[in-house]
Order: C-alpha cells, then structure tokens, then sequence
C-alpha cells in the first residue's frame, strides 16, 4: 500500500484572504503595479506559513490488482497485520515483542512489494490465508489468557505453546518476505552473465579459463628461458664433475 500525501485548502484560503483584505482596505493600493507585486509577495508568504501551519495529511492508497477478490484478499492481510501490531503494543513480555517485531515488519515489507508489483501477489497467498490469521487467532487467544484472573496449569502451558510458536511463524513470515525476490534475483544473475560476456568479447574484463591459461603460458616461457643444466658454469659453492675425461 502506498502513501498519498493529500494536501490541506486551508493555505489556498490564507492567500485568497490577503487579497481580500488588501482589496477591501486598500482599494488603489491594488491599483499601481507596486502594489500588485507587493500584494503578491505577501500572499505567497501568506500561503507559506499557511503551508507549515497545516501541512495536510497522509493517506493510504489501496493496492490495486484488477481483481476484485485479489484486491479484497489484499485489504483483509493488511487488517490482520495491523491487530498483529496491536496485540504487540498490549504484550509486555520481550520475547513476544520480538518475535511479534519481527512478523509485523516482514509484512510491511510483503505489502510494501505487493504495492510495487502486485502479480507477487501468488507468491504469498498461503501467507495471507493461512500463516497471517493462524498467528491473528492465536494472539487473540493469548490475550484472553494474559489476563484471566487466575492462571492454573492449563492456561500457563497454553500461553507457553504460543509463545514457542511464535519463533516458528516469525521465521516463515520472512521466508515469505523473501520469497518475493527470488525472480529479482534469477534477473539479476542473468543480466551480470549477459554483461560479464560482453566484457569478455570486447577484452574489457579477463574471465577465470583466460587467467588460468595466461598463467600456464607464462610458466611455459619461464621453463624455455632456464639454462640447461650442462651450461651451469662452475661456482664456488660446487664443483661440477664430467665423467670420462682425463
């Protein structure tokens, strides 16, 4: 869902009062273009703070599929999502917090992706129907047990098979989350594959065969250009014998 800033008229209307005003007190001054230029630069300063004073608000724009019932799907997610977010507020406790921290923002980031590119919406369907109003419910019950007057066994290893749950669905919303670029990145490594051949047909970039076959020519030229070992000539560090001489 993306976010729509919807200006506020009240700034227009600072404007137009200015001349309103300038109009009604000072009726000539409007006729001289002196005037006319002053009036302006004031209605302009008018609308200015008038801008700051009432900057307008931000809306939320409803994602769009071109399916009704996709669409609709959609909004519910969204609505379950935002009691998810709720409940974590109404919990104190820090690892529910966390984990609830965790499923809230992975969906914000599945809704956000959605809004860019709303045919993602298969890759997260099983998300939206089951993974997101599993975890809704399940909250709900722990609600209602948190604060029960009087919590016996029952209500203790319920609340404590909830709360080892949530890990488990904290992970899956983000392995859905991350779902959602697995074609991004199949594009990506297509696209570096195109690049990285066209560097090497235009000998811009040397592939890892190319370093390795200029390595081996090298070390065949450095073995060609050694001296022989009868051409050694004697040192002092060792004599060197000829067998069969006199």
């Amino acid at each position: 869902m993306k976010k729509v800033h919807i200006k506020s008229a009240i700034p227009i209307y600072f404007a137009a009062a200015l001349w309103l005003l300038v109009g009604l007190i000072l009726p000539k001054f409007l006729m001289k273009l002196p005037g006319l230029l002053i009036t302006a630069a004031l209605s302009v300063a008018a609308y200015f703070v008038g801008s700051k004073l009432f900057p307008g608000r931000w809306e939320e724009q409803q994602i769009t599929t071109g399916d009704a019932v996709v669409d609709r799907e959609i909004a519910v997610a969204r609505e379950r999502l935002e009691n998810l977010r709720k409940a974590n507020e109404a919990i104190p406790d820090p690892e529910i917090t966390g984990n609830l921290d965790r499923m809230v923002k992975a969906g914000q980031q599945i809704f956000k992706e959605l809004g860019r590119d709303p045919k993602k919406v298969a890759l997260v369907r099983r998300f939206m129907n089951y993974y997101l109003p599993t975890s809704e419910k399940l909250m709900e019950q722990y609600q209602v047990l948190m604060n029960a007057d009087t919590k016996g066994e029952n209500i203790t290893s319920a609340m404590s098979t909830i709360e080892r749950s949530l890990g488990f669905a904290a992970n899956a919303f983000e392995k859905c989350a991350d779902n959602l670029y697995k074609d991004d990145e199949m594009d990506i490594d297509a696209e570096i594959k195109v690049m990285q051949t066209m560097l090497t047909g235009d000998n811009l970039i040397k592939t890892e065969m190319n370093s390795i076959l200029e390595t081996s020519d090298q070390a065949t030229q450095t073995a060609q250009a050694a001296p022989a070992e009868d051409d050694i000539p004697a040192t002092k560090e060792g004599i060197k014998l000829t067998l069969g001489g006199h």
